[in-house]
């Protein structure tokens, strides 16, 4: 072989290493999440944060009431990531082998809001007088949807609403938002998301119906999700989540 030929063989070689290399630099590290119907703006808006330093990364969201989604995850659905609205699906899934070991943690606390727009009552008439349709998440399905149950419980209507479920707390949301509906409990970042005034919605006592535990858990071994969770275990993240209408375990532990 002469040398022109060795150094053509040589040129063409290390030009389709470079292209190589830059492909692999520019794919992407992908993740499949299953986030409850409550988080999915808040987690989006988390990812877009997180993104900005770290491009590389991207996921699809797949979101629903979190009954629907443990009941696709124990069918096979191939998810990476699962933020649940409740703690005792995703432990029920590390206890069964389904997801990884270790991986259950807290991300956040729920809180529950009657939404009533264009509220001419003050609170304390609406409870005593209010006759019509309240929307909330089916409490079979929902964690929201069960709280609220819990909330209605306590006797706060004098008179027992004529409920209409609906299959999470976004779906409540929209039966009032669309006029279906005269008001709703679903969640207050729900409200927060949809830029709700503060007049039209009735926050109740943490202490009025079971505190929502929050859970997530991994399902796989996958480096995108597994960067994620550490940036949501940053300060920065945390104070997002707070601003979005939740506690987080480390705001519930400081003194008030």
């Amino acid at each position: 072989m002469t040398v022109r030929a060795l150094t053509l063989l040589l040129l063409a070689s290390l030009t389709a290493s470079t292209v190589y290399s830059s492909h692999v630099q520019a794919k992407k590290e992908q993740a499949t999440i299953a986030v409850a119907a409550n988080f999915k703006l808040t987690l989006e808006g988390l990812i877009l944060d997180f993104q900005a330093d770290a491009p590389n990364f991207s996921f699809q969201l797949v979101s629903g009431s979190t009954g629907m989604l443990f009941a696709q995850i124990r069918n096979g659905a191939p998810y990476d990531l699962f933020f649940a609205a409740d703690a005792e699906r995703p432990e029920q899934l590390e206890r069964d082998g389904v997801a990884r070991a270790g991986t259950v943690a807290t991300y956040a606390v729920g809180q529950i809001a009657i939404w009533v727009p264009n509220r001419t009552q003050p609170w304390q008439d609406f409870f005593r007088e209010h006759r019509g349709s309240l929307a909330i998440a089916n409490p079979a399905l929902a964690p929201y949807g069960l709280a609220a149950m819990h909330l209605l419980e306590t006797g706060l209507f004098d008179n027992e609403p004529k409920l209409i479920q609906g299959t999470n707390v976004h779906q409540a949301f929209q039966f009032v938002d669309t006029g279906n509906a005269q008001a709703a409990i679903t969640s207050l970042a729900q409200l927060i998301q949809a830029g709700a005034t503060q007049s039209d919605f009735y926050l109740p006592a943490l202490n009025d119906y079971p505190q929502i535990i929050q859970k997530r858990v991994l399902l796989s071994e996958n480096t995108a999700a597994e960067a994620l969770l550490i940036y949501l275990g940053s300060a920065r993240a945390q104070r997002l989540i707070e601003s979005a209408g939740y506690k987080t375990a480390s705001s519930l532990e400081q003194p008030s």
